[in-house]
């Protein structure tokens, strides 16, 4: 069956926090695990998302425009925001300027309401940047062993026109490959790998700049910091 509607930030904050509260009565440590970065930041936030309708008319009309024309439409409306988006995540980017246009502020500047406190201890693997790099090609290796090519030709059948899919690291790739982008399959996959250590590198910066994240070797170094 295929998707009816979107599946935000928002929304995802409202599910899981009755999941968290489900399993708060049951008297279980609570572990969140991910994935998207910005959807864990909203549901861990002190302060609730910016609540801004969907301007049809306006995505319409940005949707027209290339990705690197709007990344620095953003930039130009909220640089922090920029930072933290792959130029090539075209819905994302959408959704930022038509959020800074309703707001009329950056959104990383916009005061937004408290939100309901968790207390949570925030961890992420910390390697060596040559070694993150090498895991990261190795894994997309992998992926393309194990039929990625194949997901791509399959699932573009199943959801035509899909913006997310066009926009996704690993699939956007392939749809330039498809245009005559690039020259072969195999410079696809390069830029596959590319692409994902830009972003890592992105995340990286700005995961090392908030002193609430506790950077961990291995499991052994999660449970010497936690308190149970």
């Amino acid at each position: 069956m295929k998707p009816t509607k979107e599946f935000s930030a928002g929304d995802f904050v409202i599910c899981a926090k009755e999941k968290i509260k489900e399993i708060n009565s049951k008297n279980k440590n609570i572990i969140i695990c991910g994935g998207t970065w910005f959807y864990i930041k909203s549901l861990l936030d002190e302060k609730e998302l910016p609540n801004c309708p969907i301007n049809q008319a306006l995505r319409d009309e940005l949707s027209k425009l290339d990705n690197n024309t709007l990344w620095q439409k953003l930039e130009k409306l909220d640089p922090k925001r920029a930072f933290l988006i792959h130029p090539n995540n075209k819905d994302k980017i959408i959704r930022s300027i038509e959020m800074c246009i309703a707001l009329n502020a950056p959104i990383s500047e916009h005061k937004r309401k408290d939100n309901e406190k968790i207390n949570a201890k925030w961890f992420m693997p910390s390697w060596d940047r040559e070694i993150l790099y090498d895991r990261i090609n190795k894994r997309v290796d992998i992926m393309i062993k194990q039929g990625l090519f194949e997901e791509w030709q399959k699932n573009k059948e199943k959801y035509p026109n899909s913006k997310i899919m066009q926009n996704t690291i690993g699939y956007s790739e392939f749809f330039d490959y498809e245009k005559g982008i690039y020259n072969s399959i195999e410079e696809a996959i390069e830029k596959i790998k590319q692409h994902t250590r830009n972003f890592a590198k992105r995340q990286l910066t700005y995961f090392r700049s908030n002193n609430e994240i506790i950077p961990i070797k291995n499991e052994d170094d999660v449970l010497e910091k936690i308190n149970f």
